[in-house]
């Protein structure tokens, strides 16, 4: 029997939209080491009588992440410092049939039902120790994400440090984006 391992880890992030794709894609070749192409589809639940009463509570929604054949459960504690997400993220890997138990779980004990779904694709790069994807969300646009995950360094220089490679890629700190994409998506519908 496998052992379920929960992660628990902080991250500090800041995405914002990006206006010229190409100039953006072309610096981080030139500049930073290519790590990979991704896509990834999420899907958002909350609880059903949040959802019907349009009074969401982004704490208490939970994401199902399907990447490279992985189902991952995460759930967020979100802070916004200086127009920098500082967050906890609590996640969970399970098997496709695993997944399909616990989604009826959460909805028929729990009741929890899917919110919106997100899908993003594109290109993660390394740079100055810090990961930045470059994505396109389905109906939403283009973003960058820069993130510092579980350093040791102080927080206060990793809001500095992200903020000046914002500036570095030539991403105005007016294009920071501090809405969710899960509301993003939500008021899309």
């Amino acid at each position: 029997m496998s052992k379920i391992k929960a992660v628990v880890q902080k991250e500090v992030e800041v995405k914002a939209n990006v206006i010229d794709i190409k100039s953006l894609i072309d610096f981080l070749y030139k500049n930073a080491k290519y790590k990979k192409k991704y896509f990834k589809k999420d899907i958002y639940y909350a609880k059903s009588i949040n959802i019907k009463s349009k009074n969401i509570q982004i704490d208490e929604c939970l994401r199902l992440r399907m990447e490279n054949g992985k189902y991952t459960f995460c759930t967020k504690i979100r802070e916004l410092i200086e127009g920098v997400e500082v967050n906890t993220e609590r996640e969970m890997v399970f098997s496709k049939k695993n997944t399909r138990n616990i989604l009826k779980f959460l909805n028929n004990i729990l009741g929890y039902s899917e919110y919106v779904k997100k899908e993003k694709k594109g290109r993660a790069f390394l740079y100055k120790d810090t990961l930045i994807e470059v994505s396109s969300i389905k109906g939403l646009g283009d973003f960058i994400e820069i993130e510092m995950i579980d350093s040791k360094l102080d927080i206060d220089y990793q809001i500095s440090h992200i903020k000046n490679i914002l500036s570095e890629v030539n991403i105005k700190e007016s294009d920071i984006e501090t809405v969710p994409y899960i509301t993003l998506l939500a008021n899309k519908l």
